[in-house]
């Protein structure tokens, strides 16, 4: 984690920011609701989850092996709904804390889910609810399940532009 991954982030909150306005526009919404928002956070978890089964589904044979792409799919939807969170409901940018803090806190988080046997399950449930940090034991999961922030950028404006297209198609 350098203060370049942290600026990456930074730019990923502001296109973050131009596709909520954008979608509640298209909705015609005041506000993003926290527990919709929860919600969306959970769901992609378990679609994450789904993605990594060949590395937890012991009693079942036939389990195809985990497909990177796919998981780094999944991960940048939840990078989605987590940098929204960021936005809407712990001060977006200002709310981050500074590059120094955001390095030891993800350390921490990270260590956590090495030296917890429950560790990445713990850290992912968290993030649908944990009411203070968010954007941190995420950057702990990246890196956990061996992304860059850079490879979570590129994969997010790719996805960033599909959620545009999805809007414009009526998704």
């Amino acid at each position: 984690m350098t203060s370049k991954d942290i600026e990456l982030i930074r730019k990923m909150l502001k296109m973050q920011a131009k596709l909520d306005e954008a979608i509640m526009k298209e909705y015609g919404l005041f506000c993003i609701d926290e527990d919709k928002l929860s919600f969306a956070i959970l769901d992609e978890v378990g679609e994450l989850t789904h993605e990594l089964k060949g590395n937890w589904c012991y009693w079942k044979k036939t389990q195809p092996p985990v497909d990177g792409e796919k998981v780094l799919g999944e991960l940048v939807d939840i990078w989605h709904f987590v940098l929204s969170w960021q936005n809407n409901f712990n001060g977006g940018e200002e709310g981050l804390l500074t590059d120094d803090e955001i390095m030891e806190k993800v350390d921490d988080n990270r260590w956590s889910i090495e030296e917890y046997g429950k560790g990445i399950v713990i850290k992912l449930a968290d993030l649908s609810y944990y009411p203070l940090w968010k954007v941190e034991p995420l950057i702990a999961i990246t890196e956990y399940l061996d992304f860059t922030i850079e490879q979570v950028y590129e994969a997010y404006c790719g996805k960033n532009k599909i959620n545009y297209q999805r809007l414009e198609s009526g998704y």
